[in-house]
């Protein structure tokens, strides 16, 4: 694609793209041409790369393209939520569409999605059809999952609870509710979708393909140990900072309701089998767990698809548990915002 090579003034826009990464050099080069593109029917357009620190060549290759480049420092608490913080607060969009990168966006859904929030001002943000590729950590292709959260694709607009990482904001939202907390080591898009409909203000996915995500399959228990070694389960933490606004027990049920009745059940089956013991119908809980487990082989479509829930379960649960005693919250004022300008 044919790339305009004068960087844009940060002035008042419609629309900033916040792109956030690190150590994406194989895939962003083609996260921030996919915004490009729709450069030229969206004026004053505005891209901003939030790098996390990265130690490949993400910055290098980013520096080809006419957008801002923040990074932030090795030695401050670095996640996801992170990013999109500091990308925010250096942005002058009307809108914030926060992408991965990782991912491709579809600039005709950007344009679209503009659209949208500019006729229905009741709406504090939206995303659309999020499709997932599969690669693996050599750059391998293979397989993947269309609308993997599942979209009615016959509605135009479907009003809904969060929206995952990938979605567009309204900048007064946001500033109304508050932004993204970058302390949050997970469902940092949960949280902030639900202060958002707190606010006073609809979520919703619009129809149309909004972009394609380069991911390991998740359906491996590889993938569930990864998340759990970079905290992608510690709800426990999203709970401790809700708590500081009286939201904490609104995100269990709206976000996380499978560690809720996972927690609830182990929690049932730790005081029920000592009694069932005591009065000799330990049986009775055997029994029990061997319909759940049934329940579940049946609702996953077989044995693979019951394990793997049981363990995303498992490990959500425990790192949940495990984060809420270790999290100290503190308030999002407090991140540091130094950040080093490279262009």
């Amino acid at each position: 694609m044919e790339i305009t090579q004068k960087l844009i003034t940060p002035t008042a826009s419609k629309l900033t793209v916040v792109i956030i990464g690190r150590n994406e050099e194989q895939f962003i080069g083609g996260a921030i041409e996919s915004v490009l593109k729709a450069q030229s029917r969206i004026p004053g357009l505005e891209v901003i790369f939030a790098d996390s620190a990265s130690t490949d060549r993400s910055i290098e290759i980013a520096k080809q393209y006419p957008i801002r480049i923040l990074q932030l420092k090795k030695e401050w608490p670095l996640c996801v939520a992170a990013g999109r913080y500091i990308g925010y607060l250096h942005s002058h969009g009307e809108y914030v569409f926060f992408q991965d990168g990782d991912s491709e966006a579809e600039a005709d859904w950007l344009v679209q999605a503009v659209a949208f929030m500019d006729s229905h001002p009741e709406y504090g943000a939206v995303a659309g059809v999020l499709d997932e590729e599969y690669v693996d950590a050599q750059g391998n292709h293979g397989g993947g999952a269309p609308n993997v959260f599942d979209q009615d694709l016959t509605k135009p607009v479907c009003d809904c609870k969060n929206l995952g990482g990938l979605a567009l904001y309204r900048r007064r939202a946001m500033e109304l509710a508050g932004p993204v907390n970058p302390y949050l080591p997970t469902a940092e898009d949960h949280e902030l979708c639900m202060r958002i409909r707190n606010a006073g203000f609809k979520v919703a996915r619009i129809e149309g393909r909004m972009a394609i995500k380069f991911t390991e399959n998740r359906e491996t228990i590889r993938e569930i140990l990864r998340r759990s070694r970079t905290k992608m389960y510690d709800y426990g933490a999203v709970i401790r900072h809700a708590a500081l606004y009286g939201g904490a027990f609104q995100f269990c049920l709206d976000a996380i309701p499978f560690v809720v009745t996972s927690a609830a059940t182990a929690i049932f089956f730790l005081v029920v089998t000592p009694l069932a013991g005591y009065f000799g119908k330990l049986w009775v809980v055997l029994a029990l767990a061997g319909l759940l487990g049934l329940a579940q082989v049946i609702r996953k479509g077989g044995l693979h698809g019951a394990g793997l829930s049981m363990a995303v379960r498992s490990v959500s649960t425990y790192r949940t548990i495990l984060s809420y005693l270790r999290t100290r919250p503190k308030p999002i004022k407090d991140y540091p915002t130094d950040v080093i300008h490279v262009r």
